[in-house]
């Protein structure tokens, strides 16, 4: 089994529930939306290095344990699956084999983090999974993708009830977020919520006063620590 892999390295989780936690990120390449991307708007994906399937090497389960194994030997690490996207194509059948490996391999060993976190678009249907944990974004109408996502997602978030399990706003203006308030009580949502601003287009201080008013439920600011620590570079 094959999937393409675009980058593994070690870092710490940059943002979300689990920020901080030191993490494994295996990188997929290839993702079919693009982000923002208006004829008077820019792509914001911060992963653009990383959207062409061509853009990866492709990799085998076997090739990205041992990757796995000599950048964390004990199993103590979180372990992220991203992009890109993991669930696209043939991207998922590997993400599958490995977030099973993993669990199989630390539940029976009593190592922590069994379950591997995903980072989706929100036009992938995931999964009941108990080896998969989910950080779902939902795309607003700044991105031009709204109409790509599987609402269907909601409900199998719901049937989940993982506590750990996040649904990710990435908010470009006002509209971004009233659509998100209309989203969050259409679809009955009870699971953690992400708000993130696009950077150089609405100031997070700004955000955080939406949020304030409107205080849906399981909410909180989600800035990336990484690129705070780093700047915006890739492998960190």
């Amino acid at each position: 089994m094959f999937g393409k892999i675009h980058e593994i390295y070690s870092s710490i989780s940059g943002e979300g529930i689990s920020q901080g936690i030191p993490t494994v990120f295996i990188r997929f390449a290839g993702c079919s939306l693009r982000c923002g991307k208006t004829e008077s708007r820019s792509l914001w994906c911060d992963t653009a290095y990383a959207l062409g399937p061509n853009q990866g090497e492709e990799k085998s389960l076997e090739s990205i344990w041992s990757e796995l194994e000599n950048l964390d030997p004990h199993h103590g690490y979180q372990v992220l699956l991203s992009g890109g996207e993991p669930l696209e194509g043939k991207n998922r059948d590997l993400s599958i084999s490995i977030a099973n490996k993993i669990y199989k391999h630390r539940t029976e060993a009593g190592l922590p983090y069994p379950a591997a976190r995903v980072e989706t678009n929100g036009s992938e249907r995931i999964t009941e999974d108990v080896f998969f944990i989910f950080t779902m974004d939902y795309k607003l109408p700044g991105s031009g993708m709204e109409d790509r996502m599987d609402l269907e997602n909601f409900r199998i978030l719901e049937k989940r009830h993982n506590s750990l399990d996040e649904i990710k706003f990435v908010v470009r203006d006002r509209i971004d977020f009233d659509r998100s308030i209309e989203v969050i009580l259409e679809q009955k949502i009870q699971t953690n919520i992400l708000y993130s601003p696009v950077h150089g287009e609405v100031d997070a201080k700004e955000l955080v006063e939406w949020i304030k008013v409107d205080n849906p439920p399981k909410c909180r600011l989600s800035l990336q620590i990484h690129k705070v620590l780093w700047g915006n570079q890739k492998g960190v």
